[in-house]
């Protein structure tokens, strides 16, 4: 057990985490670049996060522009992180620091 989390939680949060982070970053990024941008990290995100955010598009309202679905698809993710998951799993949660992936990176720092 990491942070006090057994290890299959701490799995299955960051697969959350990392499909979190993907759709947060390709909405920043898709500020300043167009989705069809030939920079490569902007193709890797836009690559990776198309899937969840056409998962995401089942619980997102029509009003929502399509530039913004990324930022509503981590949003979801998010809220299923900071409130389901730990519902389900019984651990406390106080903030974002508080889960094992944004921890070890804030340790490192």
């Amino acid at each position: 057990m990491m942070f006090g989390w057994p290890v299959g939680l701490i799995l299955i949060d960051s697969a959350f985490a990392v499909a979190m982070w993907i759709c947060l970053g390709r909405f920043f990024l898709g500020v300043a670049l167009h989705d069809h941008s030939s920079f490569i990290i902007m193709r890797w995100l836009v690559q990776a996060s198309t899937p969840l955010i056409n998962a995401g598009n089942r619980v997102c309202p029509r009003e929502v522009p399509e530039k913004l679905r990324p930022l509503y698809a981590g949003f979801v993710v998010l809220v299923i992180r900071f409130y389901v998951f730990p519902m389900i799993t019984g651990y406390q949660v106080s903030g974002l620091g508080d889960f094992p992936l944004e921890k070890t990176i804030l340790n490192l720092f």
